[in-house]
């Protein structure tokens, strides 16, 4: 994400959206309720005439939209952006929906928050980043995924189709670690290879072989995509992909869950939180996007208390986990009745 103007007193930031991830990262950033503009097309103003007859052509133009809802399907390239139009040459009052891909510019208008702000700076920062490859495999299988700033996409599972004690005689290992070279060679990126067993590192020195290749190779309890997860949540991934937002945000949730089962200094639901922040007890504050507008006083207190707040999105596997919690959490700086 690049940022193309920014003038916080009149509350304006105009962005370039450079990667899908730049879709994810907007998608959580704008709220109901925000200004947002962007060149668009849209059918021009017409005769009645050529309204009898049908007939409409589309034009380009910008337009100025007061922002209804905000939508982004994980792993397409798109964030589509709708609202009504209050500023533009045509059609003022009426539904217009944006719908942005790599490439595009857009301004966004509104009270930005300290959190709004710190999310932005970790967005340009993340698009300095590479994506993952995470291959999770043993002498069955292998699941390829890649790993984008918002969620795993799985991209493939390969089977070995080994038969009987022969099998590490047999050339099938050959074919099945080619196969495999094969996917991740169509991917110029950096590659974790984990699993259990032997298979991973002698998959690694095949590579090494006939490739030349060098992957971070580490151990996890499965293969297959628990242990593509497993390896997010232990933070083997993030040696390669430190600033991952995706892991930072599964990393906190995971961190709370691990405070919950251990009866540690962390809370959740709104009202137990609100009675943290209230103390001043909270540190730390994780809370849904899309639970943001509704909570922004008890975040700008959280705020002023001193507690530093990070946003969740709920289209990945962490953000499921904090939702069943109600959406926010806390994490104290001493245990509270």
């Amino acid at each position: 994400m690049k940022v193309l103007y920014k003038n916080l007193k009149d509350g304006e930031i105009k962005f370039l959206i450079q990667s899908t991830d730049d879709c994810w990262h907007l998608y959580n950033i704008i709220e109901k309720g925000d200004l947002a503009s962007a060149f668009t097309y849209r059918t021009r103003a017409q005769s009645d005439d050529k309204k009898r007859e049908g007939k409409g052509e589309k034009e380009g133009m910008y337009l100025t939209i007061r922002v209804t809802e905000v939508s982004f399907q994980k792993f397409s390239d798109r964030l589509r952006v709708q609202g009504i139009i209050e500023e533009g040459p045509q059609d003022i009052g009426k539904h217009h929906t944006f719908n942005l891909k790599v490439g595009d510019e857009i301004k966004i208008k509104k009270d930005w928050k300290k959190y709004h702000i710190q999310r932005i700076e970790d967005a340009v920062k993340a698009s300095k980043q590479p994506s993952v490859v995470v291959l999770s495999m043993d002498d069955d299988i292998a699941t390829i995924a890649v790993l984008h700033q918002y969620g795993v996409e799985k991209i493939a599972d390969i089977y070995s189709g080994r038969t009987g004690k022969f099998y590490e005689d047999r050339s099938d290992k050959k074919d099945y670690y080619g196969e495999i070279l094969s996917k991740i060679k169509e991917f110029s990126l950096p590659v974790v290879v984990v699993g259990p067993g032997f298979a991973k590192e002698n998959f690694a020195s095949y590579a090494r072989e006939k490739e030349k290749l060098n992957f971070l190779v580490e151990g996890t309890g499965h293969a297959g995509m628990a242990g593509v997860k497993e390896a997010i949540n232990r933070g083997i991934v993030e040696r390669i992909a430190a600033d991952s937002r995706l892991s930072v945000e599964s990393k906190l949730v995971e961190e709370l869950l691990e405070g919950i089962a251990k009866n540690g200094a962390v809370t959740y639901g709104k009202e137990e939180v609100s009675k943290a922040v209230k103390m001043g007890a909270a540190e730390r504050v994780i809370v849904l996007t899309k639970m943001v507008r509704d909570n922004e006083a008890l975040l700008e207190m959280a705020e002023k208390m001193g507690a530093k707040v990070y946003t969740i999105s709920d289209i990945h596997e962490g953000g499921e986990k904090l939702s069943a919690l109600g959406g926010i959490a806390a994490f104290l700086r001493y245990k509270i009745e």
